[in-house]
C-alpha cells in the first residue's frame, strides 16, 4: 500500500520512507448509537446509528545516508502536515491496484530525535470528518446529465398559426441517475446558464432542494455542493437564496430518479450532476 499526505509519497522505497503495520483507520469508522435501557422492563433500546469522524494513525520510519539527508526528510514530513483550514489530501494505492482519495486534518505527529541520526521513526495522526473513502480508480469523477422533463411536439414560430409557421421539437425526459456504490453519494450540481428559482428533487427520496428568490441570466454558473451544504454563483457565494428548511439530499445506492423544474419557461432545461462512489472502509 501507497499513501500520499498531499504530494509526499509514503511507503516508498526509492525514498527509503516506509509505513509500519497496522495502519489503523481505513477500516470501518466508529459508529454512534442512539441507546439506552427501558424504563421499567428488562432490555434496552437502540435507535439511530451514524458513522462518526474517521480517525487514522500512521505509523512508519525513514532511513537515510547522512544527516542532511535525514533532517531535510523530517521537514518534508512536517510540512506535509498543514494546520486548518488547509486539509490534507489522503490519498491511496491499495495492493489490488484499486485507488482511493478522502480529506483530512492534521491531529498529532511525534517524531522523536534519538540516538541513530540516520533512522528516525514517525507516528501521524488524522482525523476525516467526512467518514466516507472516495474511490478514484476511474480517474476523473463520474458524471451525468440532468434535466428538466419536456413534452415534445408542435411549436408554432408565432402566435396566429398557419402554414410553415410551426415545427416539431423531441421530448426530453426525466434523469435517472444511477450509484453504483453500497453509499450514499452526495454530488455537485453545475448549472450553467439563465435559472430562476430551481427546484432539483431525487424522487428515490422525496427530498427536494430549492433556491428561493433565485433569478440569474445566461451567463451564470451556479455551482451547488450537497456535501459541503454550499452554493456558488460564478464562483461566488451565494448561499443566501438557500431556505432554512434546506434538504440537502444525496444519491441513494441503484438508479435514482432526478426532478429539475424552474420558474420560467426561458430557463436553462439541463444541469451537469459530478459524484465518486464511496466506501465505509478498504
Amino acid at each position: 500500500m501507497r499513501i500520499w499526505l498531499n504530494d509526499f509519497l509514503l511507503n516508498d522505497s526509492t525514498n527509503r520512507v516506509y509505513l509500519n503495520e497496522p495502519i489503523t483507520g481505513l477500516e470501518l469508522p466508529n459508529v454512534r448509537t442512539s441507546r439506552g435501557n427501558r424504563s421499567g422492563q428488562s432490555g434496552s433500546y437502540i435507535g439511530a446509528q451514524f458513522d462518526d469522524a474517521r480517525f487514522i494513525t500512521l505509523n512508519g520510519h525513514i532511513y537515510s545516508s547522512s544527516v542532511v539527508e535525514a533532517k531535510q526528510k523530517r521537514r518534508d514530513i512536517q510540512d506535509a502536515l498543514p494546520l486548518y483550514p488547509e486539509t490534507i489530501i489522503v490519498r491511496i494505492q491499495d495492493d489490488d491496484g484499486r485507488t482511493y482519495e478522502l480529506s483530512a486534518q492534521y491531529v498529532d505527529f511525534k517524531m522523536p530525535i534519538e540516538g541513530s541520526r540516520f533512522k528516525h521513526i514517525f507516528k501521524i495522526d488524522l482525523e476525516a470528518p467526512d467518514p466516507i473513502i472516495y474511490d478514484t480508480t476511474a480517474g476523473s469523477a463520474l458524471t451525468a446529465i440532468i434535466q428538466k422533463a419536456i413534452p415534445g411536439g408542435f411549436q408554432f414560430t408565432s402566435t396566429t398559426p398557419q402554414f410553415d409557421s410551426f415545427y416539431f421539437t423531441d421530448a426530453q425526459s426525466i434523469s435517472v441517475v444511477n450509484n453504483s456504490s453500497p453509499n450514499i453519494a452526495y454530488p455537485v450540481i453545475t448549472i450553467p446558464g439563465k435559472l430562476t428559482d430551481p427546484v432539483i428533487t431525487n424522487k428515490e427520496t422525496g427530498e427536494s432542494f430549492t433556491l428561493e428568490g433565485y433569478a440569474v441570466d445566461s451567463s451564470a454558473v451556479t455551482v451547488i455542493d450537497m456535501a459541503n451544504h454550499t452554493v456558488t454563483l460564478n464562483g461566488g457565494n451565494a448561499f443566501g437564496y438557500v431556505p432554512l428548511d434546506a434538504q440537502w439530499w444525496g444519491l441513494e445506492p441503484g438508479d435514482n430518479t432526478i426532478d429539475f423544474t424552474s420558474g420560467s419557461g426561458s430557463d436553462v432545461t439541463s444541469g451537469v450532476m459530478t459524484w465518486r462512489p464511496g466506501y465505509r472502509g478498504i
